[in-house]
């Protein structure tokens, strides 16, 4: 994905702190790896982004049959692709998926990963 796609989807949340929508993603960090910084615009609160995909499924045995159960909320069909994840707060990690069927994207919050 690119930069500006992953930070047009990201205005499908709200910032942990201010609740604001608008965010963007540190350039510097693109290069780096699958970890890249987004940045909210209005409270300059920062959180990771996760790009590599392929990666965390290999690692994470879970995620592929949490993913078959995810419906659609546009075609209420059930399966998802996993695209991106990010975890916005300590309590909070969301998965960004597009729908197997109808294709539509949409942010998930992620039940998986409770950091308490």
């Amino acid at each position: 994905m690119t930069v500006s796609e992953v930070e047009e989807r990201l205005g499908l949340v709200k910032c942990a702190i201010c609740k604001s929508n608008r965010f963007g993603i540190d350039s510097r960090t693109v290069s780096e790896g699958d970890e890249w910084k987004a940045i909210c615009r209005d409270c300059y609160y920062t959180f990771p982004v996760h790009t590599d995909m392929e990666f965390y499924l290999r690692t994470q045995p879970d995620v592929p049959y949490r993913l078959r159960d995810i419906a659609c909320p546009h075609c209420e069909q059930r399966g998802v692709t996993l695209n991106f994840r990010i975890i916005m707060s300590v309590r909070e990690s969301i998965y960004f998926v597009t729908c197997q069927h109808c294709h539509k994207e949409f942010p998930e919050q992620s039940s998986l990963e409770a950091f308490e």
